[in-house]
Formats: structure tokens, C-alpha cells, sequence
């Protein structure tokens, strides 16, 4: 059997680029961004609230695409909030406990219709917060 230059040359390429992986590993995709599951024990550092502007879902984490769902609240509903975050895409959510409740979750600030004596204080990280 015959192998020609160019035959030849991609087996060779082939074996090099399957070495490298195994010797480095698989090439690092993109790092989703974490999802923050918040003991409700967290620290209340901030005294505001915010109403909702319709129906949306309290997440378990800052990102609306990548974290679970905690909770469908409807329009007028209110959330105590306690700290926020801007994400890795530099959208603001809030982490809060909805009226009456207890029980807690993030809300994108685009989901307000008002927002109340908020002083945005930033969620601090600490022993309280569990990556999900």
C-alpha cells in the first residue's frame, strides 16, 4: 500500500494534535458564568424594594438563561431587597426575599417598575454563598 506526501502529512497532523490532547487536555471552552444559590441567612445590606413591573421568574443565580428558577412571581409582587450584583454580561440583578415570603432569589432591575430607598450595596462574598 502506497501512502502519498499529503496522506502522509495529515496522518502526522492528526497524531500531533491528539497528542497535544492528551498531554494538555481538551482545548478550554468558554467558563459559564456561575450560578449563586444564596443561604437566606445572607447579610440585608440594603434597606430598598422594588415592584414588579409583570411576570417574570426569581432565579437562583444572576442570569436569566443560565440559572434554574426559584419561583413565577406575578405583576405588583415585592421583593425586600438585600444586595446586588452586575453580572459577566454588566446587567444589574438583585438578590431579595419576595413579600410575605420566604423566600429568596435573584430579579433583574429590568423586571421593576419602581425601586424603592435602594442603596444598590454589592453582595459580598463570603462563607454564605454556594456555587449551584
Amino acid at each position: 500500500m502506497r501512502f502519498g506526501t499529503k496522506t502522509v502529512g495529515m496522518l502526522v497532523t492528526a497524531g500531533a494534535i491528539m497528542a497535544a490532547t492528551l498531554v494538555n487536555g481538551p482545548a478550554a471552552s468558554a467558563t459559564p458564568s456561575p450560578c449563586y444559590a444564596y443561604n437566606s441567612s445572607i447579610s440585608n445590606l440594603d434597606g430598598g424594594y422594588g415592584v414588579m413591573k409583570g411576570s417574570y421568574n426569581l432565579k437562583k443565580g444572576p442570569y436569566a438563561d443560565r440559572c434554574g428558577n426559584v419561583a413565577r412571581l406575578g405583576k405588583g409582587r415585592v421583593i425586600y431587597f438585600h444586595c446586588w450584583v452586575k453580572n459577566g454580561r454588566g446587567n444589574l440583578w438583585v438578590y431579595g426575599r419576595v413579600k410575605g415570603t420566604g423566600t429568596y432569589g435573584w430579579m433583574s432591575i429590568d423586571n421593576f417598575s419602581s425601586i424603592r430607598h435602594s442603596n444598590y450595596e454589592t453582595c459580598r462574598p463570603n462563607a454564605d454563598r454556594d456555587h449551584t
